[in-house]
């Protein structure tokens, strides 16, 4: 009997899947429940049909109690925790009333096999709760470390922009210094909006925000994928471009500043962008490339803005 409604089961569920893979979740409990049906109706037919009690019992062993188990590990495989423990304690306490029916009452001076039964699926039970305490377990430990990686996101992320902060960025600094000594080559970009006050005042911080996030899509859509591009402050963000020249830093800066000017910003606004352009140098640290790259954004700021700087003056 069981085998053919496995077979059917079994048949159905995969043209289920096949003409509506979404319906997956059907499938997890249709199965779960067609197993539990077959595997107790099973249970209750073989204790129909011993002639004993003494050879009903010993039909539920090993395949009764092995279904049972299984049916434990079905559940939490296939539902969350707590229609798991639910699923899983259903099975022995509807074995236990099959059980029961079959074997009591209990004639005076023999054995009763209604209490075995009901020590043999307490094992069972013991199972079940084994299962879920280390699904809760493993629960909360994947709700720790999802906690935990939101965490570092936020230390190294931009609220606003949802783009590096200053601390991820000074860490690809501190990488591109490394990078350098070991014979590679870097270009960092340093720019500022012209004139970001003034768009704060005039049209609200909102607006002004609004003109940021714009700004982080533009220069994404822009760089090659290894760059790394982040937030400085304020209106200040910071691209380190790795195994770049500083000819390849300047067509970075250049194309970054054409793309800046021609977008259309919230309010019908139009930005510029002030850039100083640095490579690594052997002797560079880290503070003297910024120090280097905040100058040179200061001479572009000075010599009339939306400009890309890479020397600085003579003295």
């Amino acid at each position: 009997m069981s085998f053919p409604l496995l077979a059917l089961f079994l048949l159905g569920a995969g043209a289920l899947l096949v003409w509506w893979p979404s319906r997956v979740r059907w499938v997890e409990v249709g199965g779960f429940v067609v197993l539990a049906v077959v595997w107790l109706t099973t249970m209750a037919l073989q204790l129909a049909a011993a002639p004993d009690d003494a050879a009903a019992w010993a039909s539920l062993f090993p395949g009764v109690f092995a279904n049972l188990c299984l049916l434990v590990v079905l559940a939490h495989l296939w539902f969350d925790v707590r229609w798991a423990v639910v699923a899983s304690l259903a099975g022995p306490a509807i074995a236990l009333v099959v059980g029961t029916v079959r074997f009591l009452p209990v004639e005076p001076g023999m054995r009763n096999y209604a209490l075995d039964l009901a020590g043999a699926l307490g094992y069972v039970v013991v199972l079940a709760m084994l299962a879920f305490l280390m699904a809760r377990s493993k629960e909360a430990l994947a709700l720790s470390r999802a906690e935990a990686a939101r965490l570092r996101e936020l230390a190294h992320t931009d609220v606003l922009t949802g783009l590096p902060n200053r601390r991820s960025l000074i860490d690809a600094l501190h990488t591109a210094v490394q990078d350098r000594r070991a014979g590679g080559s870097t270009a960092v970009v340093l720019f500022d909006l012209d004139h970001f006050k003034a768009v704060n005042d005039r049209y609200g911080h909102d607006v002004g925000d609004l003109v940021l996030q714009e700004v982080a899509d533009v220069v994404l859509s822009s760089l090659r994928p290894d760059a790394v591009f982040g937030r400085w402050g304020g209106e200040e963000f910071l691209v380190v471009v790795p195994r770049a020249d500083l000819e390849a830093g300047v067509a970075v800066a250049e194309r970054l500043r054409r793309d800046i000017a021609a977008r259309g910003f919230p309010g019908g606004l139009a930005m510029t962008a002030s850039f100083g352009v640095s490579v690594l140098s052997d002797a560079d640290s880290v503070d003297a490339v910024l120090l280097r790259a905040d100058r040179l954004l200061y001479v572009a700021k000075e010599a009339g803005r939306d400009l890309v700087v890479t020397r600085l003056p003579r003295p």
